[in-house]
């Protein structure tokens, strides 16, 4: 079965993912350097949890983009192979959130920087609606209809900002994150629903072809992924003892 084709969006718009992407991965390896530095680790240990996330993250890369780029996903299956990309994705992202890698970060980066990771939803949705505009994503995926995600990314900003000048909030911190979980939930719905997939519920506009074709694959991996992981690293945070 032949890629499903899809209206590729301007280099320009494509180019913003692509830093968005990169910023998710360098955020998540600086955190994971800061968290050796905080939590007292020698030197070398830290480096290595370093080097091994940036080299872990940089095979994901290499991994999910050859998947998206090699047309595998459009093969005439059932269950369709895209929905296993989507599904294993988050699988791998809540397996790094619930294992070692997601305890360090839990308890080695300020609260305030685990929250306003989540900024990255701001521009992320700005390049959605640009998408749409440009007929590569349907009107469900944006803000101007079924997805709010955007206020994840604005609630990040302001929320983080508060706790970095204000100090730690558990309140503050459980409120967004059952915000930023729940409106994560509903966009990741409404993308499974707008696939092509025999269940598939918006019918009437033109499928979401993302996860077949490179780089815009990334954003289940790198986008969808990388927000549940960071919601489930929040929880943890949550989770601990309070100082």
């Amino acid at each position: 079965m032949p890629v499903p084709p899809m209206h590729i969006p301007s280099a320009a718009s494509t180019a913003a993912f692509v830093v968005i992407v990169a910023a998710v991965v360098g955020m998540l390896v600086v955190g994971t350097a800061r968290a050796g530095v905080r939590l007292g680790e020698p030197p070398a240990q830290a480096l290595r949890w370093t080097v091994g996330t940036a080299a872990g993250a940089l095979v994901w890369l290499a991994l999910t983009g050859l998947v998206s780029w090699s047309g595998v996903l459009a093969a005439d299956t059932l269950p369709p192979r895209a929905l296993f990309f989507f599904t294993g994705s988050l699988a791998v992202a809540l397996a790094f959130a619930l294992t070692r890698p997601g305890a360090r970060l839990a308890a080695g980066v300020p609260i305030a920087a685990l929250v306003g990771f989540h900024a990255f939803r701001l521009p992320l949705e700005l390049v959605l609606h640009s998408w749409y505009r440009q007929g590569t994503v349907p009107i469900q995926m944006t803000y101007e209809a079924c997805n709010l995600d955007i206020l994840t990314g604005v609630a990040a900003v302001l929320a983080g900002l508060w706790l970095w000048r204000r100090g730690p909030s558990r309140p503050l911190v459980w409120a967004f994150n059952l915000l930023g979980t729940a409106l994560l939930v509903n966009v990741a719905t409404i993308a499974v629903l707008s696939s092509p997939v025999p269940f598939r519920h918006f019918t009437k506009e033109p499928a979401v072809l993302l996860a077949f074709h490179l780089p815009y694959g990334w954003i289940v991996p790198f986008c969808v992924g990388a927000a549940l992981a960071g919601h489930v690293i929040v929880f943890r945070w949550l989770a601990r003892p309070a100082a």
